[in-house]
């Protein structure tokens, strides 16, 4: 669908919310949104709760049963920039809303899906999820490399087609008000195809940029090189001891880390290398291989307890008088 660049904007205000939380981050975005959409030419809705069923989301679909059992809001959320009309599907706990929030840009990584709907269930919090039909890409423009304001910053990056600050904001401002990290979730290949595999992501790829710290302990199958959190920053861990504390912290947890060190040169309009560029806080991305839903599940587990994030409800601590 071919949506012409429009100077007008719409924002469907949430009547009944269903927390001060949702009700605080639709008035940020309905100011900054219209401030940037009169001067960018971009449209931004999104939607009151509604049912999921009706979402038209594969993932939401495949996962139905438990969302709707489950006390969350569904949102429909939709920016019409330049030659893009993209929409996202937002769910995000009704009881818990302020916890972590997670952006998932492909919609063809369902076990990222999966693995986040458990991290929004058991920590609070929300997920906003791309939707593509199902492809890695949306009409020829990755969601994982569109994430720029100017035209000037989007010609650093050789995979975006146009500056997109309409996408930029409306998925940032999921993050107003909300305290702790960019959190995002990715699925890969078996392997990298540097080393005789099928993929691009691996915790022994090193490049100038590029520095990975294998985990030393925990399981065999959890230290697999698909499996690995990413966090990007301006220093090297040479230079910043902030980050070699924060890697260590993950390597204590049994997880793989890589790093990537953003530059003029190396900034690829990522959602990573955009946090990492505007200083915006500390981001981590959880990859883990397709179909590896247990071991991604894992991940999560051990970042937030990394983190000190707890989830909602802690299991009952078993008597020990009873069998």
């Amino acid at each position: 669908m071919i949506v012409q660049p429009d100077i007008s904007i719409g924002i469907a205000i949430h009547r009944h919310a269903p927390s001060t939380r949702i009700l605080r981050v639709t008035v940020v975005a309905l100011l900054t949104l219209a401030l940037a959409g009169c001067g960018g030419g971009w449209r931004h809705t999104i939607s009151d709760c509604r049912p999921p069923a009706a979402s038209g989301s594969a993932d939401i679909a495949r996962h139905l049963r438990t969302i709707e059992a489950a006390p969350l809001c569904y949102r429909r959320e939709e920016v019409r920039e330049g030659p893009f009309h993209w929409v996202f599907h937002v769910l995000e706990h009704r009881k818990a809303p302020d916890g972590p929030f997670w952006v998932l840009p492909h919609d063809n990584e369902n076990t990222a899906f999966a693995a986040a709907l458990h991290a929004v269930l058991t920590y609070g919090g929300g997920l906003l999820a791309v939707d593509s039909g199902g492809h890695r890409s949306h009409f020829g423009q990755d969601p994982n490399r569109n994430f720029s304001v100017t035209a000037a910053e989007s010609r650093l990056c050789v995979a975006q087609r146009v500056a997109a600050p309409g996408y930029t904001s409306a998925i940032l401002n999921h993050y107003k008000g909300r305290r702790g990290p960019y959190l995002a979730m990715h699925n890969n290949e078996d392997g990298w195809h540097g080393n005789g595999g099928r993929g691009t992501i691996s915790v022994h790829r090193v490049t100038p940029v590029l520095y990975g710290f294998p985990a030393a302990t925990g399981a065999a199958a959890l230290r697999d090189e698909d499996n690995l959190v990413v966090l990007a920053g301006l220093g090297t861990p040479a230079t910043d001891p902030a980050l070699r504390r924060r890697v260590a912290a993950l390597n204590d947890a049994g997880l793989n880390v890589q790093y990537k060190r953003v530059t003029d040169r190396s900034f690829d309009c990522s959602l990573s290398d955009y946090v990492a560029r505007h200083r915006l806080g500390d981001y981590y991305n959880i990859e883990a291989q397709h179909g590896r839903r247990d071991m991604q599940v894992d991940m999560v587990d051990r970042l937030m307890n990394a983190l000190g994030i707890r989830p909602l409800r802690r299991p009952p601590t078993p008597n020990p008088f009873l069998n």
